[in-house]
């Protein structure tokens, strides 16, 4: 029977403060050993009668025909408390969907070195709101395109500018850093490499250790709507913390990093005129300008230039993003996705961009900014990126259990003031006289609806 040592233990009980976590991890040590089998396609695990509550394991190789719904079925059925992994990966997409669908039944993750997650697995794993693995129980490598199908080069790199753009935002949505699959393209696809436990600190693979356990919380209902990514900017440590908590804490110097990043790309994406204006008053006298220090006049003369090459431009944080470190100064980074057009030009622009500020929070000016792009959109004619930042918003807004709920109601106002910003780049949603039903994005034309909250 395969058992934990004693330094493994202490090194789980220093992680996470989880006693208990140790009995149940003995459990589902206990539970491999005797239902170990081979790898096969997907297939599902019910571990009952840990201390810590009901494991469900996803066993096998993740195929592009696996839905991920009977998943839904599974952990509704059994009311699992956690979800843990025994797979050597398998398909990428099908993984980011199993992902996606943990976060939307708010589930937990768990993973312990006698059970196998590498490849794609890792990628399903991060979909847990609250997730603890430990050292060396993750391994990552090189994704590598199916040899089932021949295709010509430039096919085959327009697939990976693909599929390297939805990892990150996926990586993103889930409040991972992209550092996770920086590594993975640096290890052969024939290799492995299993992470460490500072880098699965530092990306935010293991959520903070200040959460509190499964036994020290009630878990979520099955089937709750999925949360925005666990970052100490957007959401308490504590997610079991009451509405009154969070919205009792308006002066919160990270709620209010947060909400000038918003501001600041909402401000951005207006005319010119008024987006210079706005420019003026936000920074600092002198300024750290990607790596330089500038003063004002330096910073605007730049943002003048790219507003005259790209008059229209929508920016827009993408949802659960960004982090915030304030202590007089906030410290803060994230992602921001944009599309810009020159009509006279014909030209356009889209893609997404890491960003970092030094805000300080005494004069309410930008002291330092940097960032990098992480991808564009080759020939993009439609903001595509923002109107699924506005769908997934939208989703939540409508679909969540919980309607006055403070990260339903954040994402509703994120929404609603995302709408706006499309219909400025004459993208409309629904048509008049249209059920509400059939409502869908759109180039505007004459018999368009402009956007509203109503």
């Amino acid at each position: 029977m395969l058992r934990m040592t004693t330094g493994e233990i202490q090194v789980l009980e220093g992680w996470v403060r989880m006693r208990k976590f140790v009995s149940l991890i003995s459990m589902l040590l206990a539970f491999v050993a005797l239902a170990a089998e081979a790898h096969a396609a997907i297939s599902y695990q019910r571990l009952d009668g840990t201390p810590g509550g009901r494991a469900l394991v996803i066993k096998g190789v993740f195929e592009f025909s696996d839905d991920p719904m009977q998943l839904v079925d599974e952990y509704r059925q059994y009311q699992a408390d956690y979800i843990s992994f025994d797979s050597p990966g398998g398909n990428v997409v099908t993984a980011i969907r199993f992902g996606r669908i943990i976060r939307a039944l708010n589930a937990r993750t768990l993973q312990i070195r006698a059970m196998e997650c590498a490849s794609a697995c890792a990628f399903a794993f991060v979909g847990g709101v609250e997730r603890f693995a430990e050292p060396g129980s993750i391994g990552v490598h090189r994704v590598s395109l199916s040899d089932d199908a021949a295709m010509d080069n430039k096919l085959a790199v327009s697939s990976v500018q693909s599929l390297t753009g939805e990892i990150i935002g996926y990586l993103t949505d889930m409040g991972v850093s992209p550092n996770l699959l920086q590594l993975s393209l640096s290890i052969d696809s024939t290799d492995i490499r299993y992470l460490t436990a500072a880098e699965m600190r530092d990306w935010n693979i293991n959520t903070p250790e200040d959460m509190p356990s499964a036994q020290e919380s009630t878990p979520p209902p099955p089937g709750a709507a999925p949360q925005e990514s666990a970052t100490p900017a957007d959401m308490p440590s504590d997610p079991s913390a009451s509405e009154e908590s969070a919205a009792s804490e308006p002066g919160d110097l990270t709620t209010e990093a947060v909400d000038f990043v918003n501001r600041y790309n909402d401000e951005w994406s207006k005319d010119s005129a008024p987006a210079l204006a706005f420019m003026k008053g936000v920074y600092a006298d002198e300024v750290s300008f990607f790596g330089h220090s500038v003063d004002k006049d330096a910073v605007l003369k730049e943002k003048a230039a790219f507003a005259q090459r790209w008059p229209e431009r929508i920016y827009s944080v993408k949802p659960g993003s960004v982090t915030a470190s304030c202590a007089g100064k906030c410290e803060m980074s994230g992602i921001v996705e944009w599309f810009a057009r020159n009509r006279d030009t014909g030209k356009t622009s889209a893609g997404m961009a890491e960003f970092s500020f030094v805000w300080n929070t005494a004069s309410l000016q930008i002291e330092s900014e940097t960032g990098k792009v992480l991808a564009t959109d080759k020939g993009a004619k439609a903001p595509d990126r923002l109107i699924h930042q506005w769908t997934g918003l939208d989703d939540i807004c409508r679909t969540s259990v919980d309607r006055e709920g403070p990260e339903t109601l954040r994402a509703c106002k994120r929404r609603d003031e995302l709408g706006p910003l499309l219909n400025r780049a004459d993208w409309c949603y629904g048509h008049k006289d249209e059920a509400g039903i059939n409502w869908e994005w759109h180039k505007c034309d004459v018999n368009s609806r402009r956007y509203t909250s109503e």
